[in-house]
């Protein structure tokens, strides 16, 4: 493995096939912060903690937060790499932007920099949300394991980063279990939000195994429980409609966003449209309708509906819509796009 030293000599970022399927679980909903927190809210409680903390070390970690936020990965990495003397919420900071990222290999190499002993609660999540968002579910849970024997007892923030690992690989039967293994006063002690996002997490990993009741079975206890549902829930369910191919099915969900006083999305749009890719004709009603309801079609949009073009055999509105390949935005250099370009060129 390069040392950090040799890391810091990299400079040249390319996007990864990690970086692109990530971007497409955030499009859908399945990536998401579990908890958003004011910068200087941040900056305040790592005074608390480290009250005679560097104030450069301070800056540094503030400015890496904030390009992190703004996905300026590259400039963040330089922001740490600058650093000479990085301390363990440094490092955490590192973890994060490897985790948001997709760069596992140098998450691994900041882990292996701070000693076990000094590793925190955060230092653990964020390692293990960079194993989570690479598609590491394995590694994972055996940090998850790790933390424990160290002393922690996780949080509802642990289970959730480990349920967003099994939710990101499919996993359904391993985020069912340690779904149900949150202790009840974590659960109940836990935020609406992080309530949320526990739910979210182990429907979308039923969802991408195409099982349609048990993701429903959830939303149903969610609901039944007093917490609210919220567009990556529909999400989650329209993804299981998807993947079984339940065309009418997805049509009756989408339809009941407005009875919980939610208005679709274009991620939800999307999905939807991705449901009924086998019917054209039936897709050129949904972008009619997005535009009917104000909402502009995402890149993912417009390469699901380049999709149903190529389903349908339509070889003249396949390459039409390739003619402006800008509209694929960020999947412009994807595989699926260059399948799908290649499939239109075949077409009549």
């Amino acid at each position: 493995l390069r040392s950090l030293r040799s890391l810091r000599s990299l400079r040249h970022i390319t996007t990864s096939d990690a970086q692109q399927k990530l971007q497409e679980r955030i499009n859908m909903g399945i990536s998401t912060e579990y908890v958003t927190d004011k910068p200087e809210k941040g900056r305040n409680i790592l005074r608390l903690r480290f009250p005679d903390r560097p104030s450069h070390l301070i800056d540094a970690t503030a400015k890496m937060k904030a390009l992190t936020k703004a996905y300026d990965y590259p400039a963040a990495w330089e922001a740490f790499t600058s650093i000479a003397d990085p301390d363990v919420p440094l490092k955490n900071a590192a973890l994060h932007i490897c985790a948001k990222a997709a760069w596992l290999e140098r998450a691994w190499e900041i882990w292996g920099s701070i000693p076990r002993a000094s590793r925190d609660s955060i230092s653990y999540c964020t390692m293990i949300d960079a194993c989570a968002r690479s598609q590491q579910p394995e590694r994972a849970e055996a940090l998850f394991d790790e933390m424990a024997s160290d002393g922690f007892e996780p949080d509802i923030i642990a289970y959730n980063t480990l349920l967003n690992a099994f939710a990101m690989s499919g996993c359904a039967e391993k985020a069912v279990t340690y779904f149900h293994g949150i202790p009840a006063n974590t659960f109940a002690e836990a935020s609406r939000a992080n309530k949320q996002v526990a739910y979210q997490a182990v429907m979308i990993a039923c969802a991408r195994e195409a099982d349609y009741a048990k993701t429903r079975s959830f939303f149903v206890q969610m609901t039944s429980a007093g917490v609210p549902a919220n567009h990556a829930h529909f999400n989650a369910l329209l993804t299981a409609c998807a993947k079984g191919k339940h065309e009418e099915t997805s049509q009756e969900v989408f339809n009941l966003m407005p009875r919980y006083k939610l208005t679709p999305n274009v991620a939800n749009w999307t999905i939807l449209l991705s449901c009924h890719r086998g019917n054209l004709a039936r897709c050129l009603e949904i972008m009619s309708a997005m535009q009917t309801a104000s909402i502009q079609p995402s890149s993912l949009t417009y390469l699901e509906l380049l999709h149903a073009h190529v389903l349908a055999k339509d070889g003249p509105g396949a390459r039409a819509l390739l003619e402006d390949v800008e509209t694929m935005g960020k999947w412009k250099r994807c595989r699926k796009l260059e399948r799908l370009q290649r499939e239109a060129d075949l077409l009549p």
